[in-house]
């Protein structure tokens, strides 16, 4: 494996420089060393176009010859995610946030798809103990708590579902809160693996 480099200043990269590194991943004469010092590179270099570039390389006939091809586009896209100032640190923030709300929602969904089959389950068993309890063979009082505590069930549907809501609007606010372009059409998954020490 190559040496590993450290950030690169966009700078320092004339879109000549892209060009050389283009025609290192697609020609059939470049070895791989060289291939490999091409995606390190463009793997520290923050910009669209050197990620694109790598992004297009990982669909050429010889990205197998980079073993590491897919860690350095990873790292790449965290590359090119970094903030530079105050205002992207807390719009980088509010990604995470909104990733952690996607997440909160999704396990709320769960908790409600499986809370319905819970309420037809004890529906199912109600008639049966409701058709019993008409025959004289169970006590229709305790039919009475049996449809009682499905009711409670229902409420916590709707709890459940005004909890989503709420999520789902945070999620659609936290959004259009964004003004940087790198951040406005990010997928916010691509920030669950970002950790922070708070």
């Amino acid at each position: 494996m190559t040496e590993h480099i450290s950030i690169q200043d966009p700078e320092d990269y004339a879109p000549e420089d892209l060009m050389r590194l283009t025609e290192i991943l697609f020609s059939p004469l470049s070895g791989v060393a060289e291939l490999e010092r091409a995606c390190m590179t463009l793997a520290h270099l923050p910009t669209p176009e050197a990620q694109d570039l790598l992004q297009r390389f990982t669909s050429s006939p010889r990205a197998a010859e980079v073993s590491w091809l897919e860690c350095a586009v990873e790292e790449g896209q965290q590359v090119l995610m970094e903030p530079t100032n105050e205002l992207e640190e807390r719009e980088f923030l509010t990604l995470k946030v909104i990733q952690e709300l996607i997440d909160e929602s999704s396990e709320l969904e769960l908790d409600l798809s499986q809370k319905r089959v819970s309420i037809e389950k004890a529906e199912i068993r109600l008639g049966a103990l409701q058709a019993l309890a008409a025959v004289g063979k169970y006590d229709p009082i305790a039919v009475l708590g049996v449809s009682g505590g499905i009711d409670c069930d229902r409420n916590q549907l709707d709890e459940l579902a005004e909890e989503i809501a709420l999520k789902e609007a945070m999620v659609e606010h936290l959004r259009n809160s964004i003004t940087t372009p790198r951040y406005r059409n990010t997928d916010p998954v691509f920030i669950r693996h970002v950790h922070w020490d708070a």
